[in-house]
């Protein structure tokens, strides 16, 4: 079916509105929440209160206008063109270490500067890792349920991947990456002992690149006990849960945060969800956390009925980026709260970051995508049974 065929023969009733309300309302507050918790940062580094909000405002119509695009293409695209966008992603990740090209932030090769805007090829990444993942399950499943060479195929790619992620470094991308992939190999059918030898195989190594990385085991300790050094490797932490505990139930106010005010580093990035509970409580907290878990039910919900229709790539595409979703959530509020160890994630449509930003957006997309697909297949049959047993 031709671009203009679709068009012509598309049903508004067939969108899922439920995900589509979510995505917007989520953005809507992440917008609104990270105009008032980047005003300091924004004044300091710019001279202009609003600048990362504005650029982050034209991310975002960069990513509705993407999800636009993505939503128009059909699925078997995907198919036909995953390995070589893999293939591009991964110069993009080698970019980052070319002079000139990448760019050095405290220490890491993390980022490609542009015509003036920053690209982080980790995060897509995650999106290409997810999403060859998915078709090369639906191409190779039965070598994937029956052989080890085809759960160790995919799994050398992945692995390589995420080695030139630590080289940049950056361990929290490629652990995401590492148990997103994971998970839709699991769900595609692996062996179990095959999926539990590569999962403990992987947690030594995350393991091991903490216990010998200095920096790395400091976060830690300072994650176990912050208030030993608070001014010291307990800073970051300190800061983020006091501003947590003024917040209180109700909040302080939307704009009145004190921590944000050059306190907290990071305040609209990776601690946002601090800045977020001390303005709007920890009601305002668990009404985002709930939004953005909803997403990730949402999607998979729509991968469940992928498997009924036997849709099997938006059935496994739609897991990936659930657990992808979730996975950041988790973190960055886990971090916040000093449940776990600090660890730069970015909290989905609401943190500061393009990438991400248009990343979670161009994947809403081909969820959406593969929604409509479902709905426009064959209904699946349901039988009545007349007399129950």
């Amino acid at each position: 079916m031709s671009r203009i065929n679709f068009l012509e023969n598309f049903d508004y009733l067939k969108l899922d509105y439920v995900l589509i309300s979510l995505f917007f309302v989520i953005s809507f507050c992440g917008l609104l929440i990270l105009a008032s918790a980047s005003v300091h940062f924004s004044d300091s580094i710019y001279g202009n209160p609003s600048a990362v909000f504005n650029r982050q405002f034209f991310y975002f119509l960069l990513g509705v206008s993407g999800l636009l695009i993505f939503f128009l293409l059909p699925l078997s695209f995907w198919s036909n063109y995953d390995r070589v966008l893999l293939t591009l992603g991964f110069l993009l990740l080698l970019f980052v270490f070319v002079p000139g090209v990448g760019v050095e932030v405290n220490g890491a090769n993390r980022w490609i500067r542009f015509a003036g805007f920053g690209l982080q090829p980790s995060e897509i990444m995650k999106f290409l890792s997810i999403l060859y993942v998915s078709c090369y399950s639906v191409r190779r499943i039965k070598e994937i349920q029956s052989h080890w060479l085809g759960f160790f195929r995919p799994a050398l790619i992945i692995v390589s991947i995420i080695s030139v992620i630590l080289i940049q470094p950056d361990l929290g991308s490629s652990a995401v990456i590492f148990i997103s992939v994971l998970g839709v190999l699991f769900v595609a059918g692996v062996k179990i002992r095959q999926f539990l030898i590569v999962a403990l195989l992987g947690l030594i190594g995350i393991s091991l690149m903490i216990i010998f990385v200095p920096w790395r085991w400091e976060r830690i300790i300072s994650f176990i006990d912050p208030w030993s050094n608070p001014w010291g490797s307990g800073y970051q932490l300190t800061l983020s849960l006091m501003s947590i505990g003024r917040g209180d139930w109700f909040g302080v106010g939307l704009g009145e945060g004190l921590m944000k005010m050059g306190y907290l580093p990071d305040a609209h990035t990776d601690f946002i969800f601090s800045v977020i509970v001390e303005e709007t409580g920890i009601l305002g907290g668990l009404l985002i956390v709930s939004l953005l878990f909803g997403l990730s039910f949402r999607v998979f919900y729509i991968g469940r009925e992928s498997l009924i229709r036997k849709n099997f790539f938006g059935f496994y595409f739609s897991y990936g980026v659930a657990l992808l979703l979730g996975l950041h959530t988790f973190i960055n509020v886990g971090v916040a709260c000093g449940l776990l160890p600090t660890k730069g994630l970015t909290l989905p449509l609401i943190s500061a970051g393009g990438t991400n930003l248009i990343i979670v957006c161009l994947m809403i997309g081909i969820i959406l995508r593969v929604d409509y697909e479902n709905k426009n297949s064959m209904p699946v049959p349901n039988f009545n049974r007349r007399a129950k047993f």
